[in-house]
């Protein structure tokens, strides 16, 4: 297959007929079987039919991965555990179980409300593989809080409860409107550096929105995105050609590189403490520097990320940490709520066995 191209078509009967051990990394975001609305694809498969496709597109991405090629797969409550074993069953070696926490979860009236994903990272071999820790840490609590100099100059690593990414809501800049199942470009990012190497080829069965296919470039990976949807498809050109057209101007600037920029934000989300006391702290700052000057390749010191860190704290994406600003009561309208139109994604239930009840009837909020 071409690189740096997005096919549209079905990603099982593509990767069966390709030569094998050609990619990277794979990341899936595979439909999750629980009714959504999608702009071709009926979400809503019996389990056992569901389970028996799950099989068929991880063993296609199986076989196109190169010996120490990584697999990450985004998947709801309902088939993580089937997924699990899919992988175990096929020769994959499961390397975390990574639960991304995020705000604004979807709401409830039956159950505890969901703010979570589950990400199941395996690797082709037990145990040579790609795993870049040193593009991946950011200053602990024995930076931040001890200034403790007997800790790793280097930082930590993440640990496996990602909660530093937001879910893209319809309201977020970052969201693109046409596809409801948007994920975070900076998560991406950390998938994509963790488990790749410039030029190596990344690949995503499902694209939709053309996330997984953006990070790549982005990073100077190559990339390969399939999806059946036309809509998705051209969607996901249309912001790969915003993002090369982001990425030539950036070439021609002296400036901080945008790139540079959100990795700096992201750094800063990672770390969890307030600019305020962030920047009194030489210690901290001196590890944001090193794990910047890792992932961009570009040396910067303590001094300049201060800067701008300073600098950017005017800017209206800097990133907003838990309770970081000062409570202003504000003259709130107290006699009409206030009013929004929504767009609502998902139509129909989940099909159920026949003699079964549901319990679990998702109704739009």
């Amino acid at each position: 297959m071409k690189t740096d191209t997005i096919y549209c078509t079905d990603a099982c009967e593509q990767l069966e007929r390709t030569d094998p051990e050609w990619v990277d990394l794979v990341f899936a975001d595979p439909p999750y079987n629980i009714g959504y609305v999608y702009d071709n694809y009926r979400d809503d498969l019996s389990d056992e039919k569901y389970v028996e496709w799950s099989r068929r597109w991880m063993s296609a991405c199986a076989r196109a991965l190169k010996p120490n090629g990584s697999i990450y797969i985004a998947i709801g409550d309902d088939f993580a555990a089937d997924l699990r074993i899919i992988g175990r069953d096929i020769g994959l070696h499961l390397r975390n179980w990574i639960i991304w926490h995020y705000t604004f979860g979807q709401n409830m009236k039956n159950k505890f409300c969901r703010s979570h994903t589950h990400i199941l990272y395996f690797t082709k071999h037990p145990s040579e593989f790609t795993f870049n820790d040193r593009l991946l840490r950011f200053p602990s609590a024995r930076h931040t809080e001890y200034q403790d100099l007997r800790a790793n100059p280097r930082g930590r690593l993440p640990n496996d409860v990602w909660d530093e990414f937001p879910r893209v809501c319809g309201t977020f800049k970052e969201r693109d409107g046409v596809h409801g199942c948007q994920m975070p470009e900076a998560l991406l990012m950390r998938i994509i550096m963790a488990s790749s190497n410039p030029k190596d080829v990344v690949l995503d069965p499902f694209v939709g929105s053309g996330t997984t296919a953006i990070a790549a470039r982005r990073l100077g990976r190559q990339y390969v995105g399939i999806d059946i949807s036309e809509t998705y498809v051209e969607l996901a050109r249309k912001r790969l050609a915003r993002v090369d057209h982001e990425i030539r101007n950036d070439d021609r600037t002296d400036s901080w590189p945008e790139l540079h920029t959100e990795m700096l934000f992201q750094l800063y989300r990672e770390t969890k403490v307030s600019l305020e006391n962030l920047l009194p702290n030489q210690v901290a700052l001196r590890v944001i520097a090193a794990s910047l000057s890792e992932r961009t390749g570009v040396t910067y010191d303590a001094a300049a990320v201060e800067r701008r860190l300073f600098e950017l704290s005017k800017d209206k994406r800097f990133p907003k940490l838990p309770n970081d600003t000062r409570f202003k009561p504000c003259k709130h309208v107290t006699s009409e709520g206030k009013r929004y139109t929504r767009v609502t994604h998902r139509l129909r239930a989940r099909r159920q066995p026949k003699g079964s009840q549901n319990g679990d009837v998702r109704q739009a909020m």
